[in-house]
């Protein structure tokens, strides 16, 4: 019966599975360090790209200097639609209205 080493991280000279998970958590703070900010219109945008089946993100809007709390549901030329967190309907908003956008529960 023949035996066939495998690269594991415990099969591997001295490093073992601390130091590969050591490293990993290392890898992801450097991504977050080339995190890329997005003004509020490409973030509309988006936003209104994502599928039919992904689950809407609860968002923070800011509209002339009022705070609204809701989902985006679609985007029409230079409307947006919001269904606010507690409500049932949706409310339609002009894109000039809307000042930032802050993404707050995915």
């Amino acid at each position: 019966m023949d035996v066939k080493k495998v690269d594991l991280p415990c099969a591997v000279g001295k490093q073992n599975i601390h130091n590969m998970l050591k490293r990993h958590r290392n890898l992801n703070l450097d991504e977050k360090k080339f995190s890329t900010s997005y003004t509020a219109e490409e973030l509309v945008e988006l936003l209104s790209r994502l599928p039919a089946f992904a689950p809407k993100p609860v968002c923070k809007f800011i509209i002339n200097d009022r705070t609204l709390f809701g989902k985006l549901e679609h985007k029409k030329e230079s409307s947006l639609f919001i269904r606010h967190k507690f409500g049932k309907k949706v409310v339609q908003y002009h894109m000039k209205q809307l000042q930032s956008v802050d993404i707050l529960k995915y």
